[in-house]
């Protein structure tokens, strides 16, 4: 029988195992947090119809446009990135990634959704909608939680 001390202890596991794969991410393409969660969020909207601008950038990682634009340079200076004309508007410019679909570091960036992907796989629809839920309620309360105890953790950074 599954105890909660079985479940809570699994979502620790989860955490620790993403937190290790994180640094080995991070250590093995010299790049920081935020370049991360910027590659990641470039590469899963790659098929989407709307461009991702500096500003949508800025407010994903709630930061100001001067740290966003130093954030692209890096990030385009290390060929991760390119910018390019806003489609319509040649004043505002659109950027994607140019990590190519075989690239190690796609795999790299892509290690915690694909290995989700694959356990997933192996859920039925039922279990999967169980799973999601209780994913959902536990990041919610920690949230719940984290704002409770620090006001200042739902706030975003100055600009």
């Amino acid at each position: 029988m599954t105890t909660e001390q079985d479940v809570v202890k699994a979502v620790s596991d989860l955490s620790e195992s993403g937190a290790a794969s994180e640094r080995v991410a991070l250590q093995s393409l010299g790049i920081g947090p935020n370049d991360a969660k910027v590659l990641r969020f470039l590469l899963d909207r790659e098929d989407d119809d709307e461009p991702v601008t500096p500003r949508l950038l800025a407010e994903m990682l709630g930061i100001s446009s001067a740290a966003t634009t130093a954030l692209v340079d890096r990030l385009a200076d290390a060929g991760w990135v390119e910018r390019v004309p806003f489609p319509g508007d040649r004043r505002s410019i659109v950027v994607r990634a140019t990590i190519d679909a075989a690239s190690p570091a796609r795999h790299l960036l892509a290690v915690r959704r694909s290995s989700v992907a694959e356990a997933a796989s192996r859920l039925g629809a039922d279990e999967r909608r169980v799973v999601a839920e209780f994913l959902d309620e536990v990041a919610r309360a920690e949230t719940q939680r984290v704002e409770h105890l620090n006001p200042r953790a739902g706030q975003s950074r100055p600009a």
